[in-house]
This record gives C-alpha cells, sequence and structure tokens, in this order.
C-alpha cells in the first residue's frame, strides 16, 4: 500500500508540474469573462431563451437522481401539440451540462426543443446533480459502491419510466454519449423488454468495448491493481465537484488555470479525451469548469480500468469469491450484445480521431450487434474526436441535422 502511494504521489507531482510548466508557458486570455460564467444549469438555459424544470426520479435501489427539462423551445411556446420526448445522457465524468455549453444555434438540447421537442437531460448517480439517495448521504462509502452496471440496470430503466409517466407518450427517444451509450448497451442486451419502450437509441462516441482506449491517463489507471485501488482510495467519489473551500488545489488548477489560459485548459482535457479536431470555442472554457468535471465513484472507474485491461464487455469484477456470491460464478457474466432486439432502430456516430471510443473498439461493436436492414445507421465522422460529438459548434453541419431527421423518423 504504501509502494502504491508513493507511485501515486510521484505521478501527482509530476501532473502537477507539468500544468504549471503549460501554464507558464501560455499568455493570458484578454477581454471579459462570457456572461454566464457564475451561472448555474437552470439560469444558462433561461439566459439562452429557454424554460427549464428540475426533476428527481427515485431509482430500485434508492438513488435519487435529477433530470432538467426543457418543455419547449424559444419559437413553439404556444404549440399545443404534444411534443414528443427526447432523453439526453452524458457520458463518464460529465453531467447534463454538456448538452448547454454551446449557443443555441450549436448545442443539441436548444436545437431539439426549438425543433418542437421535448428535452430531459440525465444526471447519473454521483454526479454533482445526482449525490441524493433515499436511506444513505454521498458520505456514506456504501452511497459509492457503483458502477455503470447500475446505472444500466437500475437509472436507466427508472429514468424512462419517469418520463414516459410525466409527458404522456408510451415512447421516448434516447440519445447518448459516451458512458450515456455502455449504459444503455448493457441495459438492452439484459432487459430485453426495455425496446418497447423506446423509439430509437442513437450513441455518440459509442462505447462498449475499450480495448484500444489510447488515453494516456485511462491507460495508467487500468495499470494499478483492483484490490489496491480499493484499499488505497476505497469505494468513494472520483473528481468531485470541485470548489475553493473543499479543494482548493484541484479549484487552482481546474478553474484559475482556464481562466487564465483557455487554450491550455483546452489541452489538459484533450489529454484525457483526446484532441478535438471538430471547431471549438475557447472562449467557453471558464464556464465548462465552473460545471465540470461532474464526478463519479472510484468503483466505475475501477470498471472502466477492467475493460481496458481484459477487452471485454463484462459486469464489474469483485475477485473470485464476491464473484461466486453475485453471479454465481468466478468471474464477471459477460454482456450479450446480440441479445437486444432487432426490432429497435439503432444509429450510431463515432469519429475517426476519438481516443476513447476506438475506430477499432467501435469496429468491434458494429460487428456484435444485430442490423436489421433500415433499422441500423453508422456514420464515421472524419477528424472528430470524442468531446466534439458533445461540444464543437460544427456539430450542427457535421451531423445534427441528420440526428434529429432520425428522432423525427423514430416517432412516425
Amino acid at each position: 500500500v504504501h509502494k502504491m502511494r508513493a507511485s501515486w504521489l510521484s505521478f501527482v507531482v509530476v501532473a502537477t508540474v507539468a500544468l504549471v510548466l503549460l501554464l507558464a508557458s501560455c499568455s493570458r486570455v484578454d477581454g471579459a469573462l462570457p456572461i454566464d460564467v457564475n451561472y448555474n444549469f437552470t439560469q444558462i438555459v433561461n439566459h439562452r431563451g429557454f424554460p427549464c424544470e428540475t426533476f428527481h426520479y427515485t431509482t430500485e435501489d434508492g438513488y435519487i437522481n435529477t433530470l432538467f427539462r426543457i418543455p419547449y423551445g424559444r419559437f413553439n411556446k404556444n404549440n399545443v401539440t404534444s411534443r414528443p420526448p427526447v432523453i439526453l445522457q452524458h457520458g463518464l465524468l460529465d453531467s447534463s451540462f454538456t448538452w448547454i455549453l454551446n449557443m443555441p444555434d450549436q448545442s443539441l438540447s436548444f436545437l431539439l426543443a426549438d425543433a418542437g421537442y421535448d428535452v430531459w437531460m440525465g444526471n447519473s448517480r454521483g454526479n454533482i446533480y445526482s449525490t441524493q439517495h433515499v436511506n444513505m448521504t454521498n458520505s456514506d462509502l456504501k452511497y459509492w459502491q457503483f458502477s455503470w452496471d447500475e446505472m444500466a440496470k437500475y437509472d436507466i430503466p427508472a429514468m424512462i419510466s419517469f418520463v414516459k409517466s410525466r409527458t404522456g407518450f408510451s415512447r421516448v427517444a434516447y440519445i447518448g454519449h459516451s458512458q450515456g451509450t455502455i449504459q444503455m448497451f448493457a441495459a438492452l442486451s439484459t432487459q430485453p423488454q426495455l425496446h418497447e419502450q423506446l423509439t430509437t437509441f442513437i450513441g455518440f462516441g459509442p462505447v462498449a468495448y475499450v480495448a484500444h482506449m489510447e488515453s494516456l491517463p485511462f491507460r495508467l489507471l487500468a495499470k494499478f491493481d483492483v484490490d489496491e485501488w480499493v484499499k488505497y482510495f476505497g469505494f468513494s467519489d472520483f473528481l468531485p465537484e470541485v470548489n475553493k473551500t473543499t479543494h482548493p488545489i484541484l479549484w487552482y488548477l481546474f478553474e484559475e488555470f482556464c481562466y487564465e489560459c483557455a487554450s491550455c485548459c483546452a489541452n489538459g482535457i484533450e489529454l484525457i479525451c483526446g484532441k478535438h479536431q471538430g471547431a471549438f470555442n475557447d472562449t467557453r472554457m471558464p464556464v465548462v469548469v465552473t460545471h465540470e468535471p461532474g464526478g463519479t465513484s472510484v468503483q466505475n472507474m475501477i470498471h472502466w480500468a477492467q475493460g481496458v485491461r481484459t477487452s471485454k464487455f463484462q459486469m464489474f469484477d469483485y475477485g473470485t469469491e464476491e464473484n461466486q456470491k453475485r453471479y454465481n460464478q468466478p468471474t464477471p457474466p459477460q454482456y450479450n450484445l446480440s441479445a437486444i432486439s432487432p426490432e429497435l432502430s439503432i444509429a450510431l456516430y463515432s469519429g475517426s480521431q476519438d481516443i476513447l471510443a476506438d475506430p477499432k473498439d467501435v469496429q468491434t461493436l458494429v460487428q456484435l450487434l444485430p442490423k436489421p436492414a433500415g433499422k441500423f445507421y453508422w456514420q464515421v465522422l472524419a477528424d472528430y474526436a470524442h468531446l466534439d460529438f458533445a461540444w464543437a459548434i460544427d456539430a450542427r453541419t457535421q451531423m445534427y441535422g441528420t440526428v434529429i431527421d432520425q428522432v423525427a423518423a423514430s416517432f412516425t
């Protein structure tokens, strides 16, 4: 354990020095900060001219998660026709903020609302907007004993059921990014009836297999033994909400650093997610860092690391003894993508420069998915990396038009 701590401390020191040197090499960004830099989620949406509502749903295992809703757009408030519901689900270490980062003619949530849809943005258990439970607090270690397994088993069906009950629609359209896709792949493969509640499943930067993930931080994390992770960190939170009081050093690195040099901060994010190739508005970085990272559990990060090491799309590996208790077998069960109903329309958008949803891993995923004629669509965006699907300001011309057409077709 002491050796592990020393190795981890060395990594932190080296990373910190690298960030300081990077900061020193950058010049300060001149000009005023964006007006919404200190706005909360609802205020940002309202500032863009849209209504915003907040809801909470409770999962079968007691987690209370937050949904933000944009019920209508700027130009269709008086349209009394029922608006079809669309769920947007964020990726790893992210939150619903990812869908409202850019301007109304650039962010998918706003474009969908203006196109006449009822937009619901989910927040996975354990992120900055979803930290409640019916009988635990987020200071309890037991609260953090989850990974995307539980998000698939409990969060996805509960969220869909809640949106259906609030809108009166029997089916919803689902759009996921990154971890928002692995949740749905896992849910659909273990709950075959779930497809009956969906009009379509659209995945950005789709992930199930991560054997070829090239993100340096993730590959380093994958090298740590699972048991040592647990001993050192415990099953607690990973990259929680950063502020001056609770995490002063991280606050400086994540916020002051980005205020001083937006392009440097973008480079830091790209170290993890890959260099974005789509057009990106660096002036939005000060806003990004007041909402990101969204946080998750250490156990969830371990699960992702296990995927890198094993090259398998499988449930969390607790070790032979605990696996036997939980799964009645010594190894974790693998998810079966062929069990997904061929009746469900699936559309995938991947990027040729994505180092998290690596093209080789996406190819493996596509090969194993049902692909009935007229029900499957796959587009590879040249030069797109992992964040471009949600953050690039040219995503509207590159893909969102097609996405909105696919959502429309799914409700006909």
